[in-house]
Formats: structure tokens, C-alpha cells, sequence
């Protein structure tokens, strides 16, 4: 055992001798610290922040609107027949929950009718009128309505942009 102990030092002396003589063939230059080189790249990094500021800046800072520039809002659906004209007296009362695109609320459960067909929002109005199809928050609204208010309301909302977002 005694052997193998002194086998092991020696192995490990020799290790670190060989380690010691390699150290000395290590060559010292200063080309890895140069310091223009450095001042270079750090000139560089300095210029890329600046300019990845400048970006940032422009991204972040809202847009400022002058008096001059008055951008009129175009309405959603073009009301060329006194049906649309109508229909976009009585959709004033969707509004508040179907929004004015017809994009639909979550929060009130409220679909997207935006651009849906005619006839499907005419049956579902009827149905609704006549309680076939149940809906409690729409039940007021639905009972004053005609057949002809129906009719108009379906075109307008069928009008109205798919997928409308604000």
C-alpha cells in the first residue's frame, strides 16, 4: 500500500513540474489588451445605445396632433337609403353593448355582428321577439322593434366591417 501512496506523489509531482516548465513557454503580448482597440469598441457600443435611444424615443412618445390637422372620422356604413338612415338611428341602442363596429363586448356577453348576414340577424331578431331564442338583455329592445325595423337593422349591421377593431 505504502507503494502505491508513493506512486501516486510521484505521478502527481510530475504533474505539476510539467504544468510549471509548460508555464514558462507562454507567450506575453499585449495585442489582446490593446487599449485603441478597445476605446474603438467601446465607441461603437456608446453609438449603438445612442441609437437604439433614438428608436426607443421615437416608438414611446405619442404622436402629437396639431389644430391644423383635423382628421374626420368617416362613418362605418355609407347611409345612401333612408333604411340605413334609420337603421342607424336604431342601432344607436346596440352600441353600448355590441360596440360601434358590432365588434362584440366580452364583458357583456355580447357577439361580434359586424358584417354578418342579413338574414341570419333578421331570424335571430325575430326569434328573439317572439321568444323562440331567449335573451333577457335584449328582450326590451327586441319587442319594440317591426318587421321593417328588423329588416333595416339587419342590412345595416350587415354593412357594418367584419372584425372591426377600434
Amino acid at each position: 500500500m505504502t507503494r502505491l501512496v508513493i506512486f501516486c506523489l510521484f505521478l502527481s509531482g510530475l504533474a505539476i513540474v510539467m504544468n510549471f516548465s509548460s508555464y514558462n513557454d507562454i507567450k506575453l503580448d499585449s495585442d489582446r489588451f490593446n487599449m485603441e482597440t478597445a476605446e474603438k469598441a467601446h465607441e461603437a457600443h456608446v453609438a449603438e445605445l445612442v441609437e437604439l435611444a433614438k428608436i426607443h424615443k421615437e416608438a414611446t412618445t405619442p404622436k402629437v396632433i396639431s389644430d391644423d390637422l383635423i382628421v374626420e372620422e368617416k362613418p362605418l356604413v355609407e347611409l345612401v337609403t333612408p333604411s340605413l338612415v334609420r337603421a342607424d338611428k336604431l342601432y344607436k341602442q346596440c352600441i353600448a353593448c355590441h360596440g360601434k363596429g358590432g365588434e362584440g363586448k366580452s364583458a357583456n356577453k355580447a357577439p361580434g355582428i359586424g358584417g354578418q348576414m342579413d338574414w341570419y340577424i333578421s331570424k335571430q331578431l325575430t326569434d328573439m321577439r317572439e321568444g323562440v331564442r331567449v335573451n333577457q338583455n335584449m328582450l326590451s329592445i327586441v319587442r319594440k322593434l317591426s318587421d321593417e325595423d328588423i329588416a333595416d337593422l339587419a342590412a345595416y349591421v350587415s354593412k357594418l366591417p367584419w372584425g372591426y377593431k377600434k
